[in-house]
């Protein structure tokens, strides 16, 4: 039969098992994951998230123009489709010239005030 394993003696300590060392990779990896980054590597870090965030920018913004134009595309199409009063296409006309607009800025309110516009029109067109 098989050896059963007693307690150690009392005032005896249990024999210490010997610690395997870790490989020589795993401990330094470990170590410089511990470590701050250096000046230079958290620089890099940095601009490489940036890059990131700009791209998902860019992503986002010809996301948004592609709507809001798909928008006033689909109000050109039902203004086009329709027989409409003439009553009701001057008061769209003058919607859209009293827009005020300043293009050169770039500016997120002149993008909400023609997604406000473009709204406004399909809602006056039953769309």
């Amino acid at each position: 039969m098989g050896t059963a394993k007693r307690k150690p003696a009392a005032g005896k300590a249990a024999p210490v098992e010997p610690e395997v060392p870790a490989p020589a990779g795993k401990k330094s990896i470990a170590a410089a994951l511990a470590r701050k980054p250096s000046r230079k590597v958290a620089k890099d870090m940095l601009v490489l998230e940036l890059r990131r965030l700009r791209a998902m920018f860019t992503e986002i913004a010809e996301r948004y123009v592609a709507n809001a134009e798909g928008e006033i595309a689909a109000v050109i199409e039902a203004v086009e489709g329709k027989s409409l009063p003439a009553s009701r296409v001057e008061k769209m006309l003058e919607v859209v010239r009293d827009l005020s607009v300043k293009p050169r800025k770039g500016r997120r309110k002149d993008l909400a005030r023609i997604e406000i516009i473009t709204a406004s029109l399909r809602k006056g067109l039953g769309e």
